[in-house]
């Protein structure tokens, strides 16, 4: 009976400490899960606001990539105007140079046509150089011609004088002509030789 008796309080006991265990066991699993929910919490809160600061990044990325885009459209519509400025002088330019070219053109026909007149010019001038030598040539040779009427007037003696006046023979007035013929001849033929020399056309 006793044994009995006693057994009860042994096995109450037992299943006292049995559950005492239970519970600290328990008690040190709630810790180690809350220790683990902390630090599972601290590592989320840790990744969150890593990727808070990396949104950030991501943000100020974009907006610098945004600013950039900006930035080129703002050159590229600039560029277009420019594009569009340029296109315009240079249109002007080339009708420019096709007005310099065509003036330049009609300048090297003028200068041409010029240039050959000139030389027309050039030529006839000598030609009439020529002439003009020539005729002072055949000049002189009159003026020598026209010298020795005069010696020969001047030089006539008294029978010369006395034959021109001779009224019956006409004896001085034959010599007075042959010797006018003489010299007609003479002038004939420098003047001959004045046509000959003389340019065609001329």
């Amino acid at each position: 009976m006793c044994l009995v008796m006693c057994a009860g309080p042994v096995v109450a006991q037992s299943s006292a400490d049995a559950q005492l265990r239970q519970l600290r066991l328990q008690v040190r699993q709630a810790m180690q899960a809350a220790r683990d929910a902390q630090q599972t919490a601290d590592a989320a809160k840790a990744d969150a606001e890593a990727a808070r600061a990396r949104q950030a990044e991501l943000q100020a990325a974009l907006d610098e990539a945004l600013g950039r885009r900006d930035a080129a459209a703002a050159s590229a519509s600039r560029l277009r105007q420019d594009k569009g400025t340029l296109e315009g002088k240079l249109t002007t330019v080339e009708s420019a140079l096709t007005e310099t070219r065509e003036l330049l053109a009609a300048v090297r026909t003028e200068l041409n046509t010029q240039v050959a007149g000139r030389r027309t010019a050039e030529a006839g001038l000598r030609d009439i150089d020529a002439a003009l030598a020539t005729c002072r040539a055949h000049n002189g040779e009159l003026v020598g011609v026209a010298d020795e009427l005069l010696i020969a007037y001047q030089h006539k003696g008294v029978f010369d004088i006395l034959g021109e006046g001779e009224p019956f023979t006409g004896i001085g007035r034959v010599r007075l002509e042959n010797l006018l013929e003489t010299y007609r001849d003479k002038v004939d033929a420098a003047a001959e030789r004045v046509a000959e020399s003389a340019p065609a056309g001329r």
